[in-house]
């Protein structure tokens, strides 16, 4: 009988469910050694992604050209405008890419905003902080400045501005993602 109970008790923790659990589980763990975030975030769905245009409350589009150069336009028609903000992990981080140019934005040590060569680190991670006046601020997740945020911000010109001038409470720092209409988002 204790033969029979223990032999029916492996066939439980054997069952067709738990040898599913664990081959899923190690074809992960295979899946991740070698891929970046974004790329492992694609395998497993992680968050979402949305294809926008940031905004800014200083009333210009956030931009990335061709050569990873961040700046401001004021025509909403422009291709280099539109983004895909992809969420990386819980807690509202996130990486903001060009779509037509495939830059990542990223911030350095300094603050200075930069076009990443389609290489996703981890100086391309923004926190997106919701704000009360419903815009929202992107805040540099590696970097800080004696302890204050570095925040994506806009000056009056379209110019982007160093982290290290930026607060969360600027008008240069607030953006707004506008969803792009269908016309919009035929990169050409």
């Amino acid at each position: 009988m204790r033969i029979w109970m223990v032999t029916w008790s492996l066939q439980c923790v054997f069952s067709g469910l738990y040898l599913h659990a664990l081959f899923l589980f190690g074809s992960v763990r295979l899946a991740s050694g070698d891929c970046s975030p974004e790329q492992l975030a694609a395998i497993m769905n992680w968050g979402d992604v949305r294809i926008r245009q940031l905004f800014s409350r200083t009333q210009w589009f956030l931009t990335i050209d061709d050569n990873g150069n961040i700046t401001g336009t004021q025509d909403p028609t422009n291709c280099y405008s539109i983004l895909e903000i992809r969420t990386i992990s819980e807690g509202g981080i996130l990486a903001i890419k060009g779509i037509k140019s495939q830059y990542y934005i990223c911030m350095n040590k300094a603050g200075k905003l930069q076009g990443k060569v389609k290489i996703y680190t981890d100086n391309c991670n923004f926190k997106e902080i919701f704000l009360e006046n419903f815009f929202n601020a992107y805040s540099s997740v590696k970097w800080t400045k004696n302890g204050k945020e570095l925040f994506i911000a806009l000056s009056q010109k379209g110019r982007p501005m160093r982290g290290k001038k930026t607060r969360r409470e600027q008008v240069a720092s607030h953006f707004i993602p506008r969803q792009c209409r269908e016309e919009e988002r035929r990169i050409d």
